[in-house]
C-alpha cells in the first residue's frame, strides 16, 4: 500500500516538476500526443487520413475520411501512465530477483503501451464510423483487455518468476 501512495505522489509532482523545469513544457500532454500520432501510424497503414489536434491540456486524435466525427479525445487517465504504474508498483514489491524485474517491468510497459496504441486506434476507429458504439468500447471492451493483460502479466510474474510461490511449488514436488 505505501507503494502506491508514493507512485500517485509521484505522479501528482509530475504536474508541479514539468512548471518547474519549463512553465511552457507538459510531460503529460507530450506523452498523449505521442501516443495519438502512434495510434495515427496504425491507421494510415490500413488507409485511413489521421490527424492529431491539440486543444488546450487534450489531444484529440480524429480520422478525417469521416466528417462529421469528434475524434477521441486522449487526456490524462487514457494516456496509460497510471496503468504503467500500476503494473511496476506489483511486480517490484511483489517476490523475484532484482535481474528479473529490471527487464520484465519495462518489457509489460511496452507491451501495455503498444497495446493502448491499438485501443486509441480502435476508438478513433469507432468514433468515425460508429460514434453510438464509443462508450461501451471504451468504459468496457477495452478497460477489460487492457486489465485482462495486466492481470495475465502479473500472473506470469507470480507463477514464473516469484521466489515464495516457486519455492511452494518446490517444496509440495519433493
Amino acid at each position: 500500500m505505501p507503494a502506491i501512495i508514493l507512485w500517485y505522489s509521484f505522479y501528482h509532482f509530475i504536474y508541479k516538476l514539468d512548471h518547474l523545469i519549463d512553465p511552457d513544457f507538459n510531460f503529460l500532454l507530450l506523452f498523449s500526443e505521442t501516443l495519438s500520432l502512434q495510434s495515427n501510424f496504425l491507421l494510415k497503414i490500413i488507409g485511413l487520413n489521421a490527424i492529431t489536434e491539440l486543444h488546450g491540456d487534450m489531444v484529440v486524435a480524429k480520422i478525417l475520411d469521416f466528417p462529421f466525427t469528434h475524434g477521441v479525445w486522449i487526456g490524462e487517465p487514457c494516456n496509460g501512465i497510471k496503468v504503467f504504474g500500476l503494473f511496476a508498483i506489483f511486480i517490484s514489491i511483489f517476490n523475484g530477483k532484482a535481474i528479473h524485474k529490471l527487464w520484465f517491468i519495462p518489457t509489460g510497459i511496452i507491451l501495455l503501451h503498444l497495446l493502448n496504441v491499438i485501443r486509441v486506434s480502435a476508438l478513433t476507429y469507432i468514433a468515425a464510423i460508429q460514434p453510438n458504439w464509443l462508450n461501451f468500447n471504451h468504459n468496457i471492451t477495452f478497460q477489460l483487455i487492457m486489465y485482462s493483460v495486466m492481470f495475465f502479466l502479473w500472473y506470469t510474474w507470480i507463477t514464473k518468476f516469484s521466489f515464495s510461490i516457486n519455492a511452494k511449488k518446490e517444496n509440495e514436488e519433493t
